[in-house]
């Protein structure tokens, strides 16, 4: 998912910036080539044009010498001489005679026939052969090859060579400066010579002043075009931040959202590992955040998690990352040395997010995940840093885990009995075990405690204390008690038909249940429905059930035993007993926690702790069940102090129904 909305995100950011730097090079590259052929064109077209003139020019003169006799071609020459003072174009006129030899020229210069290049022309019928060769002291723009005239590859670099020279040489106007010059011969045949006209091609300034018109105001518009376009590539280089900025921001903080903690840290992480630094992942969590929002209101709780963010922020260092989470989560990538300055920093921080609310007590729980070097996922780090704290008990003291892999085992496991459990409880996988209690009067079989054991298709068997616990949490246990009371009923109905002998069962009932009000209706219409008396369904509830809502709690013990159910209360003396719950709860009867036996037998102070809960027990009239007697000396002490039940190991272990009820026949 991260990674399909990461490409969501660059494709946005790729789509706003890409039609501007395309159009921007396209508008350059069309304009270049635009200057390219025109330029070509035009400097093409001017000196093909320029040759002509040259071509007509020279065929004039060779007119002139059509049928003149050799004696006649020095006075020939002096008209042409004439003729070329009105020709600046033509240098030099040369006559050759059929056979090359010289004849007559006008400065002594004549071509170089070896290097001519053969033309054919058609005139009226007729074709006519002339010939073309470069003046060996010009420099060479011209290229002849297989009777074709072409210009050679260097024209631009002469163009510009011939224009800077020319510019730092004459002071003449812009007008006059000869761009290109070239030297050609023209060698036309006329009778029995060889007339050669050597053409000084000269391209002005002037020649190319509509083409340099054009030009500047194609510059002009691709400057215009060109600004236009930098100036929307800065507007949407703007609006990209300002989406970026949307994109990484929490709605409910205004600050760095999830996604931006991610992004960051990934980067941070990489570069970290190069540079040997150390990151500590943290997952914190304001402690009943949701008993807030009910006191204060859902606005007040948002305004405190921004002034939470605001106070986490300014305990942030440079390249260390914070953002809000969801709930009342946050999530911090923290720079460290080792695990002692880093518990004390985030102590320090805890420290200062306190401070937000003065008359308000609040309480913080971190999960620390410590990356090992290449580890780069956050998003898995961050969940590993959530698995430490989620396994810290909400009462418990310690505020502060760092992360192990036993942990990881821990959350796995929990997830699998999350996943199993509704399909177990439909499969019966979840099996009711009965414990005997036997009387201390002739050790006969004086009741039982149905406790639950499942059987995983699997797994196979697995312990109480590693699923209880996690039903506890989850309110699954609400079910499963249902599932047991009704197993019991179940059975206790089936003995009453076989004609057999009943014993009271106890059952636990989870202290969970205790805030519904009419839980004594609804354990009535489980039992009621199997026609089982109420007087052998024991309902067990522990004593931290009193430290809850103790109303609702008295006023449904009151009602189950109004409905003759016997009420017992397990586990007294485990933790901190309170013999308040003795006085104001009316229960039938008192279970003794194991802990009170342990130094039974040498005879320390124990025993006349449980001497003395005993009697006190006798005197408000509840009957006294000792549970984890292991010994005889456990027995026989129990048996002098008139205890009621004994339940142990030292009788019998919990068993499968089916064989407690031919183990007690």
């Amino acid at each position: 998912m991260k990674r399909s909305k990461d490409r969501r995100i660059k494709k946005l950011k790729r789509n706003r910036i890409l039609p501007s730097l395309i159009g921007l090079c396209f508008l350059l590259f069309l304009f270049i080539i635009l200057l390219a052929v025109i330029a070509s064109f035009t400097v093409v077209s001017t000196l093909y044009t320029k040759m002509d003139q040259c071509n007509a020019n020279s065929e004039r003169i060779a007119y002139a010498y059509k049928n003149v006799s050799e004696g006649d071609i020095d006075k020939t020459g002096e008209n042409v001489l004439s003729y070329l003072s009105f020709s600046p174009d033509i240098d030099t006129v040369s006559i050759l005679s059929a056979d090359e030899k010289p004849l007559w020229s006008s400065s002594d210069r004549y071509p170089d026939m070896s290097s001519a290049s053969t033309f054919s022309i058609r005139q009226n019928g007729t074709d006519y052969t002339y010939y073309i060769a470069v003046e060996e002291d010009a420099q060479n723009i011209f290229e002849f090859e297989d009777e074709e005239l072409a210009i050679s590859s260097d024209i631009f670099d002469f163009i510009k060579l011939q224009s800077l020279n020319k510019m730092s040489e004459t002071s003449e106007s812009f007008d006059n400066i000869s761009i290109i010059e070239a030297k050609l011969w023209y060698i036309i045949p006329s009778g029995d010579y060889n007339v050669c006209v050597l053409n000084h091609i000269h391209v002005y300034a002037m020649d190319f002043i509509f083409i340099l018109t054009i030009l500047g105001t194609a510059v002009a518009m691709l400057a215009i075009f060109c600004i236009y376009y930098v100036i929307s590539f800065i507007f949407v280089l703007a609006d990209q931040h300002k989406i970026t900025k949307i994109i990484y921001t929490d709605m409910v903080t205004g600050g760095n959202n999830w996604l931006h903690f991610t992004t960051h840290s990934t980067k941070l992480l990489k570069r970290a590992s190069k540079k040997r630094k150390k990151y500590a992942v943290v997952h914190l969590r304001m402690r009943k955040y949701q008993s807030f929002c009910t006191c204060f209101g859902v606005k007040d709780g948002e305004e405190l998690l921004e002034r939470f963010y605001h106070a986490l922020r300014k305990n942030i260092k440079r390249k260390e990352q914070v953002a809000y989470r969801e709930n009342a989560d946050f999530a911090l990538l923290l720079l460290y040395e080792d695990e002692n300055t880093l518990s004390e920093r985030i102590s320090q921080i805890e420290s200062s997010i306190c401070q937000v609310l003065e008359n308000i007590k609040l309480n913080f729980s971190f999960g620390i995940c410590l990356p090992e070097k290449g580890e780069t996922d956050v998003e898995k780090l961050y969940n590993n840093a959530y698995i430490a704290r989620e396994l810290l008990c909400e009462d418990n003291e310690k505020h502060i885990a760092f992360f192990d892999i036993e942990m990881n085992k821990q959350h796995l496991w929990e997830h699998k009995v999350e996943d199993d459990m509704e399909k177990a409880l439909l499969n019966k996988e979840f099996q009711v075990y009965l414990q005997p209690k036997i009387s201390t009067r002739g050790e006969q079989l004086g009741g039982a405690e149905a406790l639950v054991r499942w059987i995983h298709p699997t797994e196979g068997f697995i312990p109480p204390n590693r699923f209880i616990p996690i039903f506890e949490r989850n309110g699954f246990i609400l079910k499963l008690d249902d599932y047991m009371l009704e197993e019991v009923a179940r059975k206790q109905s089936e003995w009453i038909a076989k004609g057999r002998k009943v014993v009271p069962i106890s059952v636990n009932i989870s202290r969970a249940h205790f805030t519904r009000e009419d839980l004594a209706d609804h354990i009535c219409r489980i039992v009621d429905k199997y026609n089982v008396p109420h007087d052998v369904i024991e309902l067990e509830l522990t004593e931290s059930a009193f430290f809850d809502d103790k109303q609702v709690l008295l006023n449904t013990v009151k009602q189950l035993r109004e409905h003759a159910f016997p009420v017992s209360m397990d586990d007294f003396g485990a933790g901190y007993s309170s013999l308040n719950s003795l006085k104001e709860l009316p229960i039938d009867v008192l279970k003794i926690d194991a802990d009170f036996f342990r130094g039974i037998d040498s005879l320390d102070r124990g025993m006349l702790i449980v001497s003395e809960v005993i009697d006190l027990a006798k005197k408000l009239d509840m009957k006294i069940v000792a549970e984890g007697i292991e010994s005889r000396e456990q027995v026989d002490f129990l048996i002098e102090q008139e205890c009621d039940l004994i339940q142990g190991y030292f009788y019998a272990k919990p068993m499968p129904m089916d064989e407690f009820e031919k183990t007690y026949e």
